[in-house]
């Protein structure tokens, strides 16, 4: 088997897309209940669809980029967790594929072969984690598509263009998921292997980087949404306050896979034979990646096993000295077998009916049913983080984050804050209030010209408008 893919013929990357699609489609098409992030991702563009500008009337730390791919898959599909699962699955074949052929063209390796990008899609089938288009899948591709343009320096010669092009990939990737700015230092230790003039030269991708930030900037700023852009967007990210949003043994046994892959291939770099200078400068430049993306997972406030495919490309990268080594054939393969088999059995756990025997709890990612409402297809807003009441309705005002939201409603004793409310509430008003913490007595006392006007349902804890 894994000597079939050493080989770049045609009909080797047919196989591979064909395996990758026979183990991903059969659940996608059977329907995994939607998750909590993609309905908030759905919220997002649906708001930006209907005319609202992020960050100023819609109050989500959503990066910008990644904001306008929602708004128009919103334009195009509307709610539909399918599109955006089938979405992420092109995204991921997109990244593995584009990887392989960075590798391949590039001549990294001794030999060329299709093992990275099986490598690369076969883990990206371990969790339907991976299937969620998330800002960082976003992300994630714009730092692959930068990744030619900062170590072909020594092959192709100094060329301004390629530079600057580099580091505004970067640049890309960071306005999908801020936090991906910190691969900069891989675009720094890239100009410090390769370009000639190591000082200018990171300059040149710096300025590539903050091109569209300059862009964007000079647009928020336009609309008077500059300090909503930099709370919301540029500050948000860096409160390192880390937490799993799933259990950490869950996570642990899920990522047990990978991580056996990748001590294997990194236990295998250490007998390498004698390579060419550019080979051994990009290894480092992928040790470095592989640091850099567990910098990333690991000082988030969210992790989960999404977050790991930032570990992806450099495992992809060095599984080629594990799976195209000297080693016996039938150890190889059975390796490979070993590796599938674990990823279909953690992927299938459910149809199989096994998951009670490995002891993993259903993602607290996943929505439940849609709680009890009076009316459905209504306009609604939730004061508090269950989003379910969003599935069957539609939100108004800029409170769609219940965390970003207590920046106003924790306020309540500040004027300004009560102002804000009440700016806010001027131009549309929800027909149901879901009042999950207690807060609508206070603001029906405060802010009487717009809350007073609710009054309690049936339903505890939910609130109509009666005018």
């Amino acid at each position: 088997m894994i000597s079939y893919f050493r080989s770049i013929l045609p009909s080797r990357l047919i196989l591979l897309v064909l395996l990758f699609l026979a183990i991903q489609l059969p659940l996608i098409l059977w329907g995994i209940p939607g998750t909590a992030p993609e309905l908030l991702h759905m919220l997002v563009g649906e708001r930006l669809a209907e005319g609202f500008a992020m960050y100023r009337d819609v109050y989500d730390n959503t990066a910008p980029l990644s904001a306008f791919v929602f708004w128009v898959l919103d334009v195009v599909a509307g709610r539909s967790f399918l599109v955006y699962r089938l979405a992420a699955l092109a995204l991921l074949l997109l990244q593995a594929l584009l990887l392989n052929a960075i590798f391949n063209r590039h001549n990294v390796y001794a030999s060329k072969s299709y093992i990275p990008a099986l490598v690369y899609l076969v883990i990206g089938s371990l969790s339907f984690e991976f299937n969620m288009l998330t800002p960082l899948l976003l992300g994630n591709t714009f730092v692959l598509l930068s990744l030619p343009y900062v170590v072909t320096l020594s092959k192709e010669g100094f060329d301004n263009n390629r530079l600057f092009v580099g580091g505004f990939m970067l640049g890309l990737a960071a306005m999908c998921f801020l936090p991906l700015a910190l691969f900069l230092l891989i675009g720094a230790f890239g100009v410090f292997f390769f370009a000639s003039n190591t000082f200018r030269s990171f300059l040149l991708m710096l300025c590539g980087f903050i091109f569209p930030y300059a862009v964007l900037m000079t647009y928020y700023f336009y609309t008077n949404t500059g300090q909503e852009f930099i709370e919301l967007h540029l500050l948000r990210p860096w409160q390192l306050q880390v937490d799993f949003l799933r259990p950490p043994a869950d996570v642990a046994k899920l990522m047990a896979i990978p991580a056996l892959v990748l001590l294997i291939s990194l236990l295998s770099t250490a007998s390498l034979p004698q390579r060419l200078v550019f080979q051994v400068k990009f290894q480092q430049v992928m040790w470095v990646w592989l640091f850099v993306s567990f910098l990333v997972i690991f000082t988030r406030d969210e992790i989960t096993v999404a977050t790991f495919v930032l570990v992806l490309p450099p495992l992809a990268y060095f599984s080629e000295f594990f799976f195209n080594s000297n080693r016996k054939k039938w150890l190889l393969n059975l390796v490979f077998f070993i590796v599938l088999g674990g990823v279909l059995v953690l992927r299938y756990r459910l149809v199989l009916g096994i998951n009670p025997y490995l002891s993993l709890e259903e993602s607290p990612l996943l929505l439940p049913e849609a709680p009890e409402m009076p009316v459905e297809q209504t306009t609604v807003l939730v004061l508090g983080k269950d989003t379910r009441y969003y599935i069957q309705n539609r939100p108004v005002t800029p409170y769609i984050n219940w965390e970003l939201a207590q920046r106003h409603f924790k306020r309540l004793n500040e004027y300004d804050a009560v102002f804000r409310i009440s700016q806010n509430f001027s131009g549309e008003r929800p027909a149901f209030i879901v009042d999950e913490v207690g807060l609508m007595p206070e603001l029906s006392y405060k802010i009487p010209a717009v809350f007073g006007d609710y009054t309690p349902t049936d339903v505890q804890g939910v609130y109509q408008l009666t005018d």
